[in-house]
């Protein structure tokens, strides 16, 4: 026997005022874009301000760097449990090389951590 084909369902309006359920509306579209612009222009702002910012973090075997904001400078974090002296000053002395590399002008701000996040 040959089955009728069942009708589809008449489309009813969502709420937001179109006939499917996960329709933007108008003003969704407008605010979305809204904050894309807002976005756009913050990322712009801060390419500007900290040109070097998308080359972070800098990660090698010995230390891993990044931009603290709260604090307005660079945070290396040193990876090795043994924290010698010497160890220490020639990681910074790479660190801050490698900072000079990606454009990042003197005098360079910084602290310095350990594996532990105790301050050198």
């Amino acid at each position: 026997p040959k089955t009728k084909p069942t009708p589809s369902p008449t489309p009813t309006p969502s709420p937001k005022g179109g006939f499917y359920p996960n329709e933007p509306n108008l003003q969704d579209s407008a605010q979305q874009i809204q904050d894309a612009l807002k976005y756009g222009q913050s990322l712009k702002e801060l390419n500007q301000k900290y040109p070097w910012y998308s080359k972070l973090p800098i990660e090698t075997k010995d230390y891993r760097i990044i931009y603290d904001f709260d604090k307005e400078m660079f945070r290396i974090r040193i990876k090795s449990a043994v924290v010698a002296t010497e160890g220490v000053k020639s990681d910074i002395q790479s660190a801050l090389s490698d900072l000079k590399k990606i454009g990042v002008s003197e005098p360079i701000k910084y602290y310095v951590l350990d594996v532990n996040g105790n301050q050198l």
